[in-house]
C-alpha cells in the first residue's frame, strides 16, 4: 500500500496544480464567464471527489500500518487538514455558490446584486482550493 501512495501522491498533487491552469485556460478560451464557470465548477467537483478518496486511502493506510498511533505524525494532521477544507468546499462554499447563481437567475450572477458576495465566496473557494493543494503538496514531499 505504501508503493501506491508513493504513486498516488503526486497524482493527486500534479492534478491539483493542473486544475489551476486548466481553469486559467477555461475562462480564456471559452467566450463566456457563464459557460466556462459551468466547466470549471464541474472539474472541481469530481476533483474534490478525488480528493476526498485519496483522503480515506491515506488514513486507511496510516491506521492499517501504525494504528491509533499515526494521530501523533504531521502526515495524519495534514491529511485531516486537507480533508476537512474539501468537505467545507464540498458541503458549504459550493453550495452558496450554487444558490446564489439560482438566485440571480435570469441575469448571470456576475450581473445581479448578488455579485458581490459571489465574488467573496468564489475568493474563500479559491483560496480554500490554494492551500488544499499547497498542503497536498507538503504532504507528498514529507511522504519520500
Amino acid at each position: 500500500m505504501g508503493y501506491l501512495l508513493k504513486l498516488f501522491l503526486p497524482i493527486w498533487a500534479g492534478s491539483l496544480w493542473w486544475m489551476i491552469m486548466v481553469a486559467k485556460v477555461l475562462f480564456d478560451k471559452i467566450p463566456t464567464a457563464f459557460l466556462a464557470g459551468i466547466v470549471a465548477g464541474q472539474l472541481f467537483h469530481y476533483l474534490s471527489y478525488f480528493s476526498l478518496g485519496m483522503s480515506v486511502l491515506i488514513f486507511f493506510h496510516l491506521f492499517k500500518y501504525h494504528g491509533w498511533s499515526s494521530a501523533k505524525s504531521s502526515q495524519f494532521w495534514l491529511i485531516l487538514f486537507i480533508a476537512v477544507i474539501v468537505l467545507i468546499n464540498f458541503f458549504g462554499i459550493q453550495p452558496t455558490l450554487e444558490a446564489l447563481k439560482i438566485n440571480a437567475q435570469p441575469k448571470e450572477v456576475m450581473e445581479s446584486i448578488f455579485a458581490d458576495r459571489f465574488a467573496m465566496w468564489h475568493g474563500i473557494s479559491s483560496i480554500s482550493f490554494l492551500v488544499q493543494t499547497l498542503l497536498v503538496t507538503i504532504l507528498m514531499l514529507r511522504w519520500r
